[in-house]
């Protein structure tokens, strides 16, 4: 059987992994990351005060949205209605602005950790090894791990240029988008 230290590092080592998801997650530039960003539902409806509705969405499942950019809407003669929904625009878009900062993650973080089923559901290792430890309490990140995040600066995607396009086409990543 392991030692209890040798457990305990790799729940660290564990939530390291996790911390570190997050923080890649938080530098991506897609729509939903965005503060100006708004899920607004299609339209179902077949008529609007008893005339047909052009606008009708025909597909009923999944309770479809579309990402509207809000950037600027406060003065409706100047806002374009920009749809914001596909992450080619967020990342062309030079008005991105996150909504998770540096301090947000790790509040985030730190609060899913208190939380005994939500780290049984997302994260198992943990918890399996919690268990086997017969602990509830989850030990602490190590030292040079919370100095690392003390020092990080959380940078966003560059905005993607026209010239940059074909690189993008090019990435595994885009291809499945595609």
């Amino acid at each position: 059987m392991r030692k209890e230290n040798k457990i305990k590092q790799r729940i660290r080592g564990l939530l390291v992994v996790e911390l570190d998801r997050r923080v890649q997650e938080a530098t991506r530039r897609i729509p939903n990351r965005c503060s100006y960003n708004v899920s607004h539902p299609l339209d179902v409806r077949k008529t609007v005060n008893g005339e047909h509705n052009p606008q009708y969405n025909h597909i009923l499942s999944g309770g479809q949205t579309l990402g509207l950019c809000l950037y600027g809407a406060k003065d409706p003669s100047s806002w374009q209605g920009t749809i914001c929904d596909e992450p080619i625009d967020a990342q062309r878009c030079p008005y991105f602005t996150p909504t998770v900062n540096k301090e947000g993650i790790l509040k985030q973080f730190r609060d899913d950790l208190q939380d005994a089923e939500w780290v049984r559901k997302n994260l198992p290792g943990v918890s399996e090894l919690l268990w086997v430890l017969e602990m509830t309490e989850l030990p602490k990140l190590p030292i040079w791990t919370r100095v690392w995040y003390w020092f990080l600066r959380i940078r966003v995607e560059p905005v993607v240029s026209v010239n940059r396009l074909h690189e993008l086409c090019e990435d595994p990543d885009f291809q499945d988008i595609l």
